[in-house]
C-alpha cells in the first residue's frame, strides 16, 4: 500500500476514533458493552454480566462521577465480569484502565460447541493508538465464581507483537477474530500492526505487519501461522 494513501487512511481512522474518545459532541458514539454483555462463561449454569465499567468523566465543565453523561469529552473505564455468586456480586477485573471500548464479544474461541470465551480491545490516547485486547476462556472457581480458566491470547506482549524492523519501534496495532481461512476449523485472529522510525511524521509509519493466528488446542493459545510484513513507500 502505498504510504500516502495509508497515512490518508490513519488520519481518517484516528480522527473517528478520537471523536469517539474525546468527542466534543452533544451524544458520544456508540461503543461495544454501552450495554453489558450476558453469558454463561464459566458454564454454571448462571448468566454473568461482561460490562465496562466507568471511572471518571471529564467534560466541558469538568470532572464528574460516573455514570459519564453523553456530553462528556473523556471517560476512563475498565473491563470486568460480573457474576451473582456465593450469595453477592463478585467482580473479575480483566483490563487496565484505558478510555474507548472498540471490540467485545463473546464466541467460541476453543472450538468446544459452547461460546463462552470473551474477546475484547480497548484502546487510549489522542489518537487511540495505545491498546489493550484479550481473549479469554473461563472456568468456575472454587468459591463458585467465575474465574481466568486461561488467556488464550494477550495483545501487545512481547511474545504477540511482531520483531520490529531495524531502526523503529512499535506504533499501534489491533486485533480482529473471525474465520479467516478455510484450512482451519474455528475462529483465526489477525493482528495488523504498524512500526515506525523517529523522522516519520505521526500519521505515517515505516511499514506494517499483517499477521494470521490459529487456535492450537493442544496448547490451548493461538498461534501465528501466516505474517507478512510490508514497507510503505
Amino acid at each position: 500500500m502505498p504510504r500516502v494513501v495509508l497515512c490518508l487512511t490513519v488520519v481518517l481512522l484516528a480522527s473517528t476514533v478520537a471523536l469517539g474518545v474525546h468527542g466534543a459532541s452533544a451524544q458520544r458514539p456508540a461503543q461495544p458493552l454501552d450495554e453489558p454483555l450476558t453469558a454463561d462463561l464459566d458454564g454454571d449454569g448462571v448468566a454473568e454480566l461482561v460490562r465496562a465499567r466507568e471511572l471518571s468523566c471529564f467534560g466541558p465543565g469538568g470532572e464528574v462521577a460516573p455514570p459519564c453523561p453523553p456530553s462528556a469529552d473523556l471517560r476512563t473505564l475498565v473491563v470486568e465480569v460480573a457474576d451473582p455468586c456465593a450469595g453477592a456480586e463478585r467482580v473479575l477485573r480483566l483490563s487496565r484502565e484505558m478510555e474507548y471500548v472498540s471490540i467485545a464479544d463473546v464466541v467460541d474461541a476453543d472450538r468446544d460447541g459452547q461460546a463462552r470465551e470473551l474477546v475484547f480491545e480497548l484502546r487510549a490516547g489522542a489518537a487511540a493508538r495505545a491498546v489493550q485486547a484479550k481473549v479469554v476462556a473461563f472456568r468456575a472457581g472454587a468459591d463458585g465464581c467465575a474465574a481466568v480458566r486461561r488467556t488464550l491470547f494477550s495483545y501487545p506482549r512481547t511474545d504477540t507483537i511482531g520483531r520490529r524492523p531495524k531502526g523503529t519501534f512499535f506504533s499501534t496495532g489491533s486485533i480482529r477474530l473471525r474465520d479467516f481461512s478455510k484450512r482451519f476449523s474455528g475462529l483465526e485472529l489477525r493482528t495488523f500492526e504498524s512500526y515506525g522510525r523517529a523522522t516519520d511524521p505521526g500519521c505515517c509509519p515505516s511499514y506494517t505487519r499483517t499477521t494470521f493466528w490459529r487456535y492450537v488446542k493442544a496448547r490451548s493459545r493461538y498461534e501465528p501461522f501466516r505474517t507478512r510484513l510490508t514497507r510503505l513507500r
